[in-house]
């Protein structure tokens, strides 16, 4: 929804300006993320992801329009397609990185279990969604479990809002106006 309605923000506003805005807005959702407490409620959830989602529309829309406006129509196929290479290709980096640092602190939460929980808990960080499901492991595995989940949820979100810090300075590094080509 933000990425269709980010056209009424980069035709007044400019493209880069547009695009600060939805790195502005993914910063603002990581933060308040990372500020919801244990355990936090379902609608602050809901509404934070919405947040980041269109904090990412709001970049992607306006920085493809922008690149395309600047060669003439015979080039658009090429930016375009170089615009939606490198989206893709970082979205699939980032899903690996923050995949393994959350994946990291999982396991250093499960090392660090008091004893008593110990013996009760997975091993292994592939096994924790089962033992949430099977309701087997008892109130305070469950309860440890879960927090291990939120531990590592903001490890990624802490990762998410540096990023989000860099997006922030390579959009103000690019041209304040587009120049645009017409043919």
């Amino acid at each position: 929804l933000a990425s269709s309605l980010s056209g009424r923000l980069y035709m007044p506003f400019g493209f880069r300006n547009a695009a600060l805005g939805g790195a502005l807005l993914m910063l603002a959702a990581a933060a308040g993320f990372l500020a919801l407490p244990f355990p936090g409620p379902v609608w602050a959830v809901i509404l934070d992801q919405m947040m980041l989602g269109a904090g990412f529309g709001m970049l992607s829309t306006p920085l493809l329009v922008g690149v395309q406006s600047v060669v003439g129509w015979s080039q658009r196929g090429v930016v375009t397609g170089a615009n939606m290479f490198s989206r893709y290709l970082g979205q699939s980096l980032g899903a690996a990185i923050f995949g393994a640092v959350f994946n990291n602190a999982m396991s250093t939460q499960l090392a660090a279990a008091p004893a008593a929980l110990r013996g009760h808990l997975p091993r292994h960080v592939n096994r924790v969604i089962g033992v949430l499901q099977s309701h087997h492991g008892g109130g305070a595995v469950e309860d440890y479990l879960r927090r291990t989940f939120y531990f590592g949820a903001h490890h990624v979100y802490a990762g998410m809002a540096a990023a989000a810090i860099l997006v922030i300075a390579l959009v103000l590094l690019t041209p304040r106006h587009f120049p645009i080509v017409e043919e």
